[in-house]
């Protein structure tokens, strides 16, 4: 699984959450939760890692490990998703989808133990998450990425 398809399934179950989220649809979701997640529209840059260091730093390692393990996935409360954002990326995201920050947080509580845990099968968010997007070529593993061999030739001949 992607990054996009990571975000997509955590936009899935943000909508079908306790949140009230009629006059959202899952396209905004998608991009909201990229952008509450340092990433762009498309997801790419997305950093789950942060959840977990905040996780970690806030004494939660206990919600963190049964996020990235294989057992049931630990509740998280709304003080700890606002303790994990700050107040003004979640007033940012509800505003961005133009819900309360109640109700986003209800969403959040329901969507980030998915991702991560869609992330992270073997118990660390998947390093193939973290390489570098499309067209940035860092080491010979993204060089054989076949999207970023096409970037790599139109850059070498000057054709898109």
């Amino acid at each position: 699984m992607d990054m996009v398809e990571i975000v997509r399934l955590g936009a899935q179950f943000f909508n079908q959450s306790r949140a009230n989220t009629q006059a959202v649809d899952e396209n905004s979701i998608f991009s909201a939760l990229s952008h509450l997640l340092d990433g762009d529209d498309q997801a790419q840059h997305v950093n789950l890692q942060t959840v977990i260091k905040a996780l970690n730093q806030a004494d939660l390692s206990n919600i963190a490990n049964s996020w990235l393990g294989n057992e049931v996935n630990a509740k998280i409360s709304a003080t700890n998703i606002a303790t994990i954002f700050s107040t003004e990326k979640l007033a940012t995201f509800a505003s961005e989808l133009k819900m309360s920050e109640q109700d986003v947080i209800l969403g959040l509580q329901d969507a980030l133990p998915t991702m991560i845990d869609q992330a992270s099968p073997g118990g660390d968010i998947d390093h193939n998450l973290l390489i570098q997007p499309v067209g940035e070529i860092h080491s010979i593993d993204d060089l054989m990425d076949i999207n970023n061999l096409k970037n790599l030739a139109s850059t070498i001949f000057g054709k898109k």
